[in-house]
């Protein structure tokens, strides 16, 4: 099965996301196709899931962003599951955007009536710290030797 990524890089002095306009391919085995049917519908399990396994850092270091140990990015869709809200949210981004975070963070409005501003600056506090988790910093494989005692 053929996994299609776009991604997001990440600049740590202006804190800010910028879209990598490419579009990359990921081949995955059977086993791997098995595990991404379980976590598709639950997106920030699948999210988590690519971000943690080896083989995913693997190709992003061989294939995506050779030679480039130190490179902070976070996925912004896989197959078409998008991340992009995570990045780019604003106080004025649209009712399915609040609905998702509200949900997600757990934040409730005192009323109808409650200021979307509020709710948005409540957000964007939340938001603040799920951006950090979400991002990918490409590392040195560090290859640990086993010593005999002698």
């Amino acid at each position: 099965m053929q996994i299609k990524f776009e991604l997001v890089t990440y600049d740590e002095v202006l804190d800010k996301f910028e879209l990598d306009e490419n579009i990359y391919l990921l081949e995955i085995d059977e086993e791997q196709e098995k595990t991404y049917n379980l976590l598709k519908n639950t997106d920030l399990h699948l999210y988590n899931w690519f971000k943690e396994s080896d083989f995913f850092i693997d190709w992003i270091k061989k294939e995506v962003y050779p030679s480039s140990i130190g490179k902070k990015f976070a996925i912004n869709s896989i197959n078409d599951i998008g991340f992009f809200r995570f990045y780019f949210f604003k106080v004025t981004s649209g009712d399915s955007h609040y609905d998702y975070f509200k949900k997600l963070f757990d934040i409730h409005e005192e009323s109808q009536w409650q200021d979307r501003e509020v709710v948005g600056e409540e957000i964007l506090k939340a938001l603040a710290l799920k951006k950090q988790e979400l991002i990918i910093e490409l590392k040195e494989d560090v290859i640990q030797e086993i010593t005999q005692p002698s």
